[in-house]
């Protein structure tokens, strides 16, 4: 294992390089549940991104340009980027933007426009803005009511729930700035118009249940997926990594 000095980096296991990406909010702990089994096949970089986790802000403007700059001196050309939520819209991001990083891409409940509009499912902007704007007054408040979303359409499972609560919280408190960034990059993206431009291999997962990201935004971004399948987590929210059986659909599928 080898920890960068100033980006939060853990590299473990042996094969393919495998880069993780985790959602708003959270931290590279959340892929630890996977890391056994995917140790096995990858050589995964489990990254913290800007301001999140253990990794200091580093960047002036929270933009995708801005964030992907110091994860591309860390991580090796032509790997695969998987992202879960926001840090599926970095690696959307790097596959449309920089082809030349990234051998395939993987996102998980990651959309390419987070918020809703007349002709398109999602969270709801006024949400988002409440978010943002209790974060001074009421920031573990405001990260637990984001993750009972994000669980919202999964099987109850209180036990769960503080298990995630925990381990959100067992690392320092984000950054205010990367905290307030990732909500306008969720608010503010809109890659529809560039689906057809990802030439790579793509596998987009998405949960059955999933309150944030529905699943018939499939229908909607299928056909201009040339190169890229999707696929449904049953009985699953806007977590579908935590699911019985993801390792191994991702396994198959890589």
């Amino acid at each position: 294992m080898f920890l960068h000095p100033t980006l939060n980096l853990k590299i473990i296991g042996n094969g393919p390089p495998l880069i993780l990406l985790h959602g708003w909010g959270w931290h590279s702990l959340v892929w630890q549940p996977l890391v056994p089994l995917l140790s096995q096949h990858y050589q995964l970089f489990m990254i913290d991104l800007p301001g999140f986790g253990e990794s200091p802000l580093l960047i002036d403007h929270y933009d995708f340009d801005s964030i992907t700059s110091v994860i591309f001196d860390l991580v090796p050309e032509k790997a695969t980027w998987l992202g879960w939520s926001l840090g599926g819209m970095v690696a959307w991001w790097v596959a449309i933007h920089h082809p030349e990083k990234i051998n395939s891409l993987v996102t998980l409940a990651a959309s390419p426009r987070f918020t809703q509009d007349e002709n398109w499912p999602g969270i709801a902007v006024p949400t988002l803005n409440k978010f943002a704007d209790s974060l001074l007054q009421h920031y573990e408040q405001t990260l637990t009511d984001f993750l009972e979303l994000q669980l919202r359409g999964s099987k109850q499972d209180p036990a769960l729930f503080e298990e995630l609560k925990t381990l959100m919280f067992s690392v320092k408190k984000p950054d205010l700035a990367a905290l307030k960034g990732g909500l306008a990059l969720l608010r503010d993206t809109d890659f529809r118009e560039d689906l057809s431009k990802i030439k790579c291999p793509s596998l987009h997962i998405f949960g059955s249940h999933d309150t944030l990201v529905p699943v018939r935004i499939i229908s909607q971004i299928q056909p201009h997926l040339t190169h890229g399948k999707c696929e449904i987590i049953h009985r699953s929210g806007h977590m579908p990594f935590l699911s019985s059986g993801f390792a191994e659909l991702l396994i198959s599928h890589l």
